[in-house]
């Protein structure tokens, strides 16, 4: 009975030390809600992408840790994948952190492009049809249409084949850089530089991003410049952001983008309140307006992990406004 009661607690103790030493959660996202848009149909659709994803670590020791992301969009109101026939295509990558800061290589959020949640009370989705992530890439118009070659637009929301780094935080900055292999030959791999800084209520950020090549003997080289911060009042957090996109293509040419952000925490939620608007600048237009739009919602959370919220929008390039009501789980 002792022998048995024995080999049960070193069976329990090396349990609890490999639980110590590595683990794996599982997270997601479901949101969806009803939505309607000048002259279209009533739709069932998200505001937020809905994911499933699995992350975890492993202790090394003196410090260091593996770790690794692997995450799938889906559609919460069909049961299917965003993005046919690829399985994890928000993240799939591996890594190593510890004193040095954080590296890891795979697919993941483009860097400079993920400075957006950092400014847009909406976060990365925005109001109508997330007009705010087009304009903040340049080479886009409304609701994700192309205003310029595939090739030239600048931004994108994800990259591959990436090989990005993370520092320590010193005293509130944070410097980041991104690798992008073109795994062409004769094609230039991409790169990106961010810093960032948090200390209390302000933030701000500034980048640099110099696009992948798609082709082999690309002429264009698309680049993107980006500043953008903000400061949070009390209950009030006011917030803004200006980037320029460069298609290195005289027909199209830059791209200047603009957006405010107002967040105000009362009755037990937040409102929400976003401008966007881009200007281009070419060998046949100047100053040409491509997108302007307005944003303003409610987001009130039911517990720690569920809310609901109501939004609107106005996008006065397009002439459409769009009123969405929504639900938003997390676990």
């Amino acid at each position: 009975m002792k022998k048995i009661t024995l080999a049960a607690l070193i069976i329990g103790a090396f349990a609890t030390s490999a639980q110590a030493q590595s683990n794996v959660t599982v997270y997601g996202v479901v949101d969806l809600g009803i939505a309607k848009t000048t002259g279209g149909a009533l739709l069932e659709r998200e505001n937020q992408a809905s994911r499933i994803g699995f992350k975890g670590t492993e202790d090394l020791g003196n410090g260091l840790k593996a770790i690794f992301n692997l995450e799938n969009e889906f559609k919460a109101d069909t049961g299917a994948q965003a993005t046919t026939n690829t399985l994890f295509d928000r993240q799939a990558w591996v890594g190593l952190t510890g004193n040095f800061g954080t590296v890891y290589l795979g697919r993941t959020k483009d860097l400079i492009d993920g400075t957006l949640a950092r400014v847009d009370p909406f976060n990365t989705y925005g109001v109508i049809g997330k007009i705010n992530e087009p304009v903040m890439r340049g080479g886009q118009s409304p609701n994700g249409a192309q205003a310029v070659p595939s090739a030239s637009v600048v931004g994108v929301s994800r990259v591959s084949n990436a090989v990005t780094y993370n520092s320590p935080s010193f005293s509130g900055f944070v410097i980041s850089g991104q690798y992008v292999a073109s795994e062409i030959k004769d094609a230039d791999s991409g790169f990106s530089a961010l810093v960032t800084f948090d200390e209390g209520p302000a933030s701000a950020h500034a980048g640099y991003q110099k696009k992948v090549q798609s082709a082999a003997n690309a002429i264009p080289e698309p680049k993107l410049w980006i500043v953008g911060g903000g400061y949070k009042f009390g209950p009030a957090k006011v917030t803004f952001d200006y980037s320029k996109a460069d298609t290195d293509v005289a027909a199209t040419g830059t791209f200047k983008n603009f957006l405010l952000g107002l967040a105000y925490d009362i009755g037990g939620g937040a409102i929400k309140a976003s401008y966007v608007k881009q200007k281009q600048d070419s060998s046949s237009v100047s100053g040409k307006e491509t997108a302007k739009a307005y944003g303003l919602g409610y987001d009130y959370p039911l517990s720690k992990r569920t809310a609901v919220y109501g939004y609107a929008g106005r996008d006065q390039f397009s002439e459409k406004s769009v009123y969405q009501l929504g639900m938003t789980h997390k676990f």
